[in-house]
């Protein structure tokens, strides 16, 4: 039986799994019946055209989970574990994508969506933008749902342009993934967000798109190619906008 503090206890064990694989950046492990993940302060790949050091990558995220857990706690995975090369977080269970994949009905797959929506309109309403809130990146567990991966860099500095487009990337995240109920699950999900207050928003996301509508045209043209990012682009444009 390990002894110490809980905290020294992940240390040990978080130590030991980067040991066997030291070339992963992100890894699992299960103590005490709980599982747990290692995020390593190690290059993803995503950001080499902006050229951000990994060490400023690493620290970034940890300063905007740390400011966005102290305005909704509910909402962000506690750092458990912090050392100058990883951090260790408890699982917060499957992803909404996973969800979306299971065998569960319809129905409960829409009221997943449903509380996503509202999850991510509480964020806003604190003041809290992700940058990048995707289905993969959202756990759920029992109503309980947990925004991961806080790396993600801002692409306007305007707060309303922010929200407009987290709203815009998790719905297009649904589009993406071609589900034949695409179009119910992306109401579900915009229906939790709009209850939950993010009507503003809603509204400032279709400024945007129509801000922007020779994007719109353009998908609307290469629609006949079906690529895959295109048509999704193009079906939040219906979604919003029609």
């Amino acid at each position: 039986m390990m002894e110490g503090t809980l905290m020294e206890r992940l240390r040990r064990m978080a130590d030991r799994v980067i040991s066997e694989r030291p070339s992963d950046r992100v890894l699992n492990f299960t103590l005490d019946g709980e599982k747990y993940w290692i995020k390593r302060k190690l290059g993803n790949g995503r950001n080499q055209l902006v050229k951000y050091s990994v060490e400023k990558e690493f620290y970034y995220e940890i300063a905007r989970m740390t400011i966005a857990g102290r305005n909704n706690p509910d909402l962000v995975p506690e750092i458990e574990v912090l050392t100058p090369d990883y951090m260790v977080t408890k699982d917060g269970g499957p992803t909404v994508k996973n969800w979306l994949d299971s065998d569960k009905s319809e129905a409960e797959k829409e009221l997943i969506l449903e509380e996503a929506g509202a999850a991510l309109a509480a964020l806003h309403k604190n003041g809290i933008v992700h940058g990048r809130p995707a289905l993969r990146d959202i756990t759920w567990n029992d109503g309980v749902i947990h925004f991961l991966d806080w790396e993600n860099r801002m692409y306007s500095q305007d707060p309303a342009t922010q929200k407009a487009l987290d709203f815009i990337l998790l719905l297009q995240g649904i589009y993406r993934e071609n589900y034949p109920e695409a179009r119910e699950r992306a109401d579900a999900l915009e229906r939790g967000y709009v209850k939950n207050g993010g009507e503003e928003t809603r509204e400032e996301a279709r400024r945007f798109l129509m801000k922007h509508s020779i994007v719109g045209s353009l998908t609307r043209q290469l629609a006949p190619f079906k690529m895959k990012d295109i048509e999704s682009v193009r079906k939040i444009y219906d979604h919003l906008l029609t």
